[in-house]
């Protein structure tokens, strides 16, 4: 079985390897406990490796998210395809960008796994189509990319926003889901902790404890589990 590393040492090491293929991995997050960071080493660590990634963006323009990514690697993220549903732009600034303003995001989504296959998916954020789709036509979208990711031996990591939906909702989008990670804030005495809890990732025993990180200008640094014991 193949393994798709995250992108961050530490936690790929408490995985074990990595995220297994054939995985949709929901990441379910507090505002600002840095989900959007995660995606960016995990879209990194995909060019690195010579793999087709494409990172789909609904709340930043393309050349937002390239800066962003610039600290982790530099050279690399040019490689990186991007699909951009918030530029106004109608051509790209890099000849790799997919810059097109569709009037349908998720069918278009669908329409592009169609015809092309990918190593590596991100959307990030799936609040955006929770906000201008049904529930069901989301829920049916995540299980057809669990069905392309397993067809095509990939993994696809998608964002989520806690509290901005019902419980029903998200206990709905953790169940389609192969893997969930909770992303969480936790005020303790003068400091704001984030903190990275594993409700569950198919063929991967995922670790018991809740590991601590930090946000920092090189990207996600894991602290040891120690720290949050």
């Amino acid at each position: 079985m193949k393994q798709f590393k995250t992108g961050i040492l530490s936690l790929d090491a408490q995985l074990r390897g990595g995220f297994p293929e054939g995985s949709v991995i929901l990441i379910l997050e507090d505002p600002g406990a840095g989900g959007e960071v995660f995606t960016f080493h995990f879209a990194v660590e995909g060019v690195k490796n010579g793999e087709k990634v494409l990172y789909v963006t609904t709340d930043d323009p393309a050349d937002y998210v390239r800066e962003n990514m610039r600290p982790l690697n530099g050279s690399a993220i040019e490689e990186l395809e991007i699909l951009d549903f918030v530029s106004p732009k109608i051509q790209s600034s890099t000849p790799r960008d997919f810059l097109r303003r569709m009037y349908d995001p998720l069918n278009g989504i669908k329409s592009l796994l169609s015809s092309e296959s990918f190593d590596r998916l991100i959307i990030n954020n799936l609040t955006f189509f929770l906000m201008h789709y049904d529930k069901e036509e989301v829920f049916k979208l995540i299980e057809d990319l669990s069905a392309i990711a397993k067809k095509d031996h990939a993994v696809h990591l998608l964002l989520l926003t806690k509290g901005m939906f019902d419980s029903q909702t998200e206990t709905a989008m953790k169940h389609v889901a192969d893997g969930v990670i909770e992303l969480t804030l936790r005020e303790v005495e003068n400091e704001v902790q984030r903190r990275l809890k594993f409700l569950k990732l198919k063929r991967v025993l995922v670790p018991k404890a809740i590991l601590r990180y930090d946000l920092t200008e090189k990207g996600i640094r894991m602290e040891s589990v120690m720290r949050v014991l």
